[in-house]
């Protein structure tokens, strides 16, 4: 429990150089911490396991995909409990979906009535139910980079990060730029005003992530690229639609692909010189949920992600096909003894589920 207690008063205006906690070891805290941590040392970051010590003897290492030779250690500093360290100013939680209200929890009742600015960086829009039920001052951003884990204390990417950080009210104005300020040392981040259209235009790309596990993207080798591009056009595709159905207008996320390229695609989804080939073929990593399918988890993402926008579709009465078959095959395979689907076999699967369901769609009638 963290013994020294003070007001949101007291902790504003914060320092130049602000007490920073990193909450999670995987991809997104290891990128964040690697890249902020030679512009702030008061910097911590909060881990478990065999990452404290990995990081503690040999240091954090981030690369840059194909650059993994050249790399320098980074000499974060490792924690494994908030008493080891001041009370942090800005606490980045960095944990996936299913782990948050868990670690959001605990940090509360370590903190007591402390209370920090806390910032959120999670794939969804789950983390908009959770935090606000521990935390007065939430931050939420919006992760428009790809970066995995590559081993205990290691990650890599292929461009270096962009955030998006918003508040459900568009309040909190200093506390977004502490966020800012602390993020654009070591990458770059912006402040919106459009939360929820940032959000949820992200969550149309990690719509993919399922389909990325289920054929082991990364983990394989693809047989067929453009069978690949195909189906992940027609799923993002999907996605686009269901949010404008819904009212969500498009937010750009740094160089992940916009709606004109997606609309484009999804007319030459087989062409070399569909706008997604280059984004599918050369700068997509192995994803997160591709990452937990293959370490034997069977608590992954997918209902934060794929359920949570075909539960959208159904309410605005957008049909999803592709996804839906998507989100039914990962829901029967994400188990413990999970083996990829080869792309092409995948594409066969997709369509008989979709015929089937048309079948008995126009039996009923």
């Amino acid at each position: 429990m963290l013994r020294t207690v003070r007001t949101i008063d007291e902790c504003d205006p914060l320092e130049e150089k602000p007490n920073v906690l990193i909450v999670g070891a995987g991809a997104i805290g290891l990128s964040v911490a690697g890249w902020i941590f030679p512009h702030n040392e008061n910097l911590h970051l909060l881990a478990r396991g065999e990452s404290v010590a990995a990081i503690r003897s040999h240091g954090l290492r981030l690369y840059q995909i194909g650059q993994e030779a050249t790399t320098v250690p980074i000499p974060v500093k490792v924690i494994e409990s908030l008493d080891e360290i001041p009370p942090p100013d800005i606490i980045i939680i960095t944990v996936k979906n299913y782990d948050l209200d868990r670690t959001a929890q605990t940090l509360q009742h370590q903190l007591g009535n402390y209370q920090p600015i806390v910032a959120t960086l999670q794939n969804g829009v789950d983390n908009q139910q959770i935090l606000p039920k521990y935390f007065s001052r939430a931050i939420y951003g919006v992760v428009c980079y790809n970066a995995w884990r590559d081993g205990v204390g290691k990650a890599a990417y292929v461009r270096r990060g962009y955030l998006i950080i918003g508040t459900l009210r568009n309040d909190l104005r200093p506390e977004l730029q502490s966020v800012e300020d602390v993020f654009n040392s070591g990458l770059e981040c912006s402040i919106t005003d459009r939360l929820q259209d940032a959000a949820h235009c992200k969550l149309a790309i990690n719509l993919i992530n399922a389909l990325m596990a289920l054929v082991g993207f990364r983990k394989r080798s693809i047989e067929s690229e453009k069978i690949l591009v195909h189906m992940t056009t027609r799923l993002l595709w999907e996605g686009i639609q269901v949010l404008q159905a819904a009212g969500f207008k498009e937010h750009e996320l740094g160089s992940l692909p916009s709606w004109s390229d997606i609309r484009i695609a999804v007319n030459i989804p087989e062409s070399p010189v569909n706008p997604l080939y280059d984004f599918i073929v050369n700068r997509v990593g192995p994803t997160s949920m591709t990452q937990d399918v293959f370490s034997g988890k069977t608590t992954t993402e997918l209902e934060s992600l794929n359920g949570h926008m075909l539960e959208l579709a159904r309410r605005v009465g957008v049909p999803m096909p592709i996804n839906q078959a998507i989100y039914e095959i990962a829901k029967e395979r994400f188990c413990s003894g999970f083996k990829p689907i080869e792309e092409i076999d995948l594409w066969e699967m997709l369509n008989n589920r979709i015929l089937d369901r048309s079948c008995a769609a126009l039996s009923r009638n």
